[in-house]
């Protein structure tokens, strides 16, 4: 925690973007401010602006502290002292800015508990900004307790530089008061409905109860065991289910499209992190980097720059179904989340047509991580560093599978966890889309005289579909294969398959589709087995949803399968990746019991005396 007491104070406003996008114009101290409602809503647009700091959501905690499970990596031989790859120790710069900023943001926090009641306005919107404010206060500690332990719990504003020396308080008290913060939201923003809002960004009445689901989830798991928490988190998603607001957007890829393009769907992205602008001329931007680091590997900004980073594992991509009998390098996999996750294609400079310039990437040990794609993008000019794609927080297709795990620790397999899951599944395998979906592209003439360095644009017409998207390989001047990149949806009948390249001709392609209606995305009588049976599948489940999405780390902590998990993905990388991926085994290698909780930053236990250290480190 600093020792300098700095208030961040940021012109007021209302709507969606413009809740973040004003610009910061002054510095206060709390004495001369919060006067007035308009003071107590600039001091809130304080507190929401940590989430999306650059040692927060805007890079550095999905690129260092989540990236490096069973379900990512960041790609090169990660230098000594990564966090990614448990190499880290407590001097760490990740983890120290970490530390700060969220507790920066929890004393933006308390400055304005302080005073809310200064000003004469609406008790009304009192409330709600209190009720906010709360929330988010509980929030950023939940983010520390969760990673750091037993730490220091402070509910009061800093007032003097010369008391800062505080103790860590034990996880079982400091998540006692993220519950009564959060339930004490929860009556604040009884009105606040996520259909009122209208945008993920703002605290909803959802987004608290099902935020709070997740802590009653945690508090059930390792460390603490609590294991009647579960009831707790079996109520709280109940209400969010039971409000009638949400529901699963029938589109997988759909949902980060909107990401990318800045539209909201409160029914299922019930809360996410704001990013806007692209940096041009004098106004400030809340933006971020995970387009620029995730997402598929670009070196031109027109389609949007993206270092193609972070990568997925060949142990993800294997946990999708697949139809073992199907052809092709890649077999195809009725889970449509699997090639919107793990992208199979990059791009490069850019010549006439940048769709012609698309590389097939078919090594499953080295696939981008596709969620976030920079060529959705509408807002230009694009940056090369920075973009205005939003990240989720909470989305509804959590809500049902953390109902479904918390039922199935109480109850067992019911009826009802098993429709929880299943939804999910059945979204996921296309059973919410309308018409077929592309299956295979199958090759009956490769053509002659194509350039492997760039292969044809594959164009698909016809068939009363939409958004498939498909890439040729080619190989000795012929097309030799076509990987579909994008099933698309709503087809009536197969679409025709040509091909448009600079040089080459004469390649024949024919399409086959599949009705994901007459697919089983159900969990077979193998998962439903048992207790045990059940709570693997919703392991595998939540990996397969939520990948890339700063959950995977966290869960295999709280289930207590860190170092088993990770150990197992590494296993899989010495035994089955080629001999140039073999280093991304560092995590499992690296991976030890100490690495269940991150050390207390040295530098806060130099200026906090009474801060003590994490077993191990």
């Amino acid at each position: 925690m600093k020792k300098i007491i700095i208030f961040l104070a940021i012109l007021a406003c209302s709507g969606c973007k413009d809740f973040l996008e004003k610009v910061p114009t002054d510095f206060t101290s709390p004495e001369s401010y919060f006067n007035t409602e308009k003071d107590l809503e600039t001091a809130l647009v304080g507190v929401y602006d940590i989430l999306g700091h650059e040692y927060v959501y805007g890079k550095w905690y999905q690129f260092q502290i989540s990236v490096g499970t069973d379900e990512s990596y960041m790609t090169g031989v990660q230098p000594a002292g990564s966090l990614n790859t448990y190499q880290h120790e407590p001097s760490n710069i990740y983890l120290t800015n970490l530390w700060r900023y969220i507790y920066s943001g929890i004393e933006r926090a308390n400055q304005l508990i302080a005073h809310i009641d200064k000003p004469k306005m609406d008790e009304g919107k009192r409330k709600q900004i209190l009720g906010e404010v709360l929330f988010l206060r509980s929030y950023y500690y939940f983010i520390l307790v969760t990673h750091f332990g037993d730490v220091p719990l402070k509910l009061e504003p800093t007032s003097s530089i010369n008391n800062t020396d505080i103790k860590r308080s034990d996880m079982r008290i400091v998540y006692e008061q993220i519950v009564t913060d959060m339930k004490r939201a929860e009556t604040y923003l009884e009105g606040q409905t996520a259909a009122k809002v209208g945008f993920g960004g703002r605290v909803t009445l959802s987004a608290v109860r099902g935020i709070l689901a997740r802590v009653y989830l945690h508090m059930a798991g390792f460390p603490l065991r609590d294991t009647d928490k579960y009831k707790e988190v079996i109520a709280y998603t109940q209400k969010v289910i039971n409000s009638g607001e949400h529901e699963l957007n029938p589109s997988f890829e759909q949902i980060f499209i909107n990401y990318a393009q800045d539209k909201y769907d409160v029914k299922e992205s019930i809360w996410e992190v704001e990013f806007w602008g692209n940096r041009t001329g004098n106004a400030f931007m809340e933006t971020g980097q995970i387009g620029t680091i995730s997402g598929p590997f670009a070196n031109d900004v027109t389609i949007g720059k993206s270092t193609g980073s972070v990568k997925t594992t060949g142990l993800l991509f294997k946990a999708y179904e697949e139809e073992t009998g199907s052809a092709g390098t890649l077999k195809y996999s009725p889970d449509l989340r699997r090639d919107w996750t793990c992208v199979q294609y990059t791009f490069g400079t850019a010549v006439s047509n940048p769709d012609w310039n698309k590389t097939a990437s078919v090594g499953i040990y080295n696939m981008d991580l596709g969620k976030w794609r920079r060529e959705f993008e509408t807002l230009t000019p694009k940056h090369s560093t920075f973009t205005p794609q939003n990240f989720p927080l909470l989305r509804y297709s959590d809500i049902l599978l953390m109902y479904a795990e918390a039922e199935n620790e109480v109850n067992g397999v019911t009826e009802e966890a098993k429709v929880a899951i299943n939804l999910v599944r059945k979204r996921a395998y296309g059973k919410l889309l309308n018409g077929s979906v592309l299956k295979r592209i199958a090759v009956t003439n490769g053509g002659s005289g194509y350039v492997t360095a760039t292969p044809p644009k594959v164009i698909i017409s016809g068939g009363g579909g939409a958004n498939a998207e498909a890439i040729a390989i080619v190989a000795s001047g012929r097309v030799t294969e076509v990987i579909i990149t994008r099933a698309g949806k709503g087809f009536t009948a197969v679409p025709t398959i040509s091909f448009a390249a600079a040089s080459g001709s004469g390649a024949v392609a024919q399409a086959t589709l599949v009705n994901p209606a007459l697919v089983n995305a159900d969990l077979s009588a193998q998962h439903t087995a048992s207790k045990d049976a059940f709570r693997s599948a919703i392991q595998k489940e939540r990996m397969r949803e939520f990948a890339g999405e700063n959950l995977r780390r966290q869960d295999l902590i709280r289930w207590g399968k860190l170092m088993e998990f990770l150990q197992v993905a590494a296993k899989d990388i010495v035994d089955f990746a080629p001999a140039n991926r073999k280093y991304t085994a560092q995590a499992g290698d690296n991976v030890a019991d100490r690495d269940v909780l991150l050390p207390i930053p040295a530098y806060e236990m130099n200026l906090n005396k009474l801060l003590t250290q994490n077993p191990g480190w």
